[in-house]
């Protein structure tokens, strides 16, 4: 199996997938899909493990036998940054490398190991990290330990904790190798601290916390922390004391780097100085095509960290997820535009994350739209029934603020214009009229209203987009 189909199989063993979709994750036309995937049934229906199968142009992966992750630890194939990063792993926890040893591990030449450990050295010494050959010993670290060093490592090691489903077999030994504490533990701190505190809790603080500790243990040094210029004194010291109460267990060294990554946590698009400038970036581009104003663009900014910090992190550690294309063509014009701004900013994200951070754009403007004022009526053969009830209850409850009156079709007839001009929005199951506000649903629910109210902001928003 080639690195192509691999990935191929990661894509489409998340969900069904359209082969437009795909195209979005993987450099390859439509009939190179369709080619990787026909080889790939056949190294599948060898093992045993399942087939791949197209309907009406959408690929999932039928009668899947055993176990995953199995299947993926017992594949030798290994990408050169893959290697790139094993090598990079085990020369930053030890101190040294013998790259004859680690080259015969892996299966490749002598050229191809000196070809991916030079892309490795010119990497490090880039951070500022510099390595002395000792002739037939192998490779040593000039500085054994460093905070540069402790961050690339905590990163590595990252990647291989967020991939773990899909490890190759010797980047799987190598996890089980340096996987050499108690997780559950650390699990369970972080739980507790992630509740005390208030924090979100995410895949990557809580590797980032495990990840650091690991190299506490491998090290057997005191882990060194860094308070950073911006954070408040008495923040720091509240954020202490908690970590103290709920990590008693831990040395009193790696509670103050606790505490430090908590401040962080709390701060998190601080933390990353690159993450802040693309947001910044990506929240003036957007904001100037969709014509959002001061005050608009501030709440915007607020509302969208998270999702946008968390995107890039995705990128950065190779997650890779897959979601359904949007189901409507407005939804599909909106994640068109952040696809576009994304690009012309040369910020790089996963196809998901895309349309992730174009429901946040549009969760925003229903937010924005649906206050206090805005009303709507709701019309239906069935509108005194239980089930209108129940659909009214909920929508009053994602809405709280606006009105929504719901009314028999008997009564609507018999309403003139102006009366219904009065209304933001009617949504109706049975008939049209002329006014420009009526929204025709096929069946009164909760999807479909949800739909109307999607689709409203979206005509509302867009419109004033000169690049669509």
């Amino acid at each position: 199996m080639s690195n192509t189909m691999i990935t191929l199989l990661k894509i489409v063993l998340h969900g069904d997938i359209h082969i437009d979709e795909i195209a979005k994750y993987i450099d390859l036309d439509v009939n190179s899909i369709d080619r990787n995937i026909h080889i790939l049934n056949g190294y599948l229906k060898e093992k045993n493990i399942g087939q791949i199968e197209r309907s009406n142009n959408i690929y999932s992966v039928k009668n899947l036998n055993g176990n995953v992750s199995e299947f993926f630890s017992k594949l030798d194939i290994l990408s050169s940054k893959e290697r790139q990063d094993i090598y990079c792993v085990r020369l930053l926890l030890n101190g040294y490398i013998n790259l004859e040893k680690e080259r015969q591990q892996m299966g490749v030449s002598r050229t191809t190991a000196i070809k991916d450990f030079k892309k490795v050295r010119e990497f490090l010494e880039m951070k500022g990290l510099f390595l002395e050959s000792k002739n037939s010993k192998g490779i040593f670290l000039k500085e054994q330990d460093s905070k540069e060093l402790r961050g690339i490592l905590c990163e590595k090691i990252m990647k291989l904790f967020v991939d773990r489903e899909f490890l190759s077999r010797q980047r799987k030994e190598l996890l089980d190798e340096i996987n050499i504490l108690d997780e559950i533990t650390y699990v369970n701190i972080y739980r507790k601290l992630t509740d005390r505190l208030g924090t979100r809790k995410s895949i990557f603080s809580f590797y980032a916390v495990y990840g650091m500790a690991i190299i506490e243990k491998f090290k057997e040094k005191k882990i060194r922390y860094d308070v950073e210029s911006w954070m408040d004194e008495d923040d720091l010291k509240q954020t202490l004391e908690v970590v103290k109460e709920e990590a008693t267990e831990l040395s009193s060294e790696f509670q103050e780097f606790l505490a430090t990554v908590f401040v962080k946590i709390k701060k998190f698009l601080i933390m990353d100085k690159q993450i802040r400038e693309s947001y910044e970036k990506f929240c003036e581009k957007i904001s100037l095509e969709l014509g959002l104003d001061c005050e608009s663009k501030k709440i915007f900014m607020d509302k969208l960290k998270h999702c946008f910090s968390i995107a890039i992190l995705n990128k950065r550690y190779g997650v890779l997820w897959v979601r359904k294309r949007p189901d409507s063509e407005k939804c599909l014009t909106c994640v068109n535009l952040v696809e576009k701004v994304l690009k012309d900013l040369e910020i790089d994200m996963i196809y998901s994350d895309i349309m992730r951070i174009s429901g946040c754009v549009t969760n925003f403007f229903l937010t924005q739209e649906f206050k206090k004022g805005f009303k709507v009526l709701g019309v239906s053969r069935n509108a005194n029934d239980e089930y209108s009830d129940r659909v009214i209850a909920c929508i009053k409850g994602f809405y709280p603020e606006i009105e929504f009156e719901m009314e028999s079709f008997l009564y609507f007839r018999f309403k003139d214009k102006k009366e219904l001009e009065s209304y933001n929005m009617v949504i109706s199951d049975t008939e049209t009229f002329s006014g420009g506000n009526l929204k025709r649903v096929n069946t009164f629910s909760i999807r479909e209203v949800q739909k109307c109210f999607v689709n409203y902001v979206l005509d509302k928003r867009l419109i004033k987009v000169k690049s669509l």
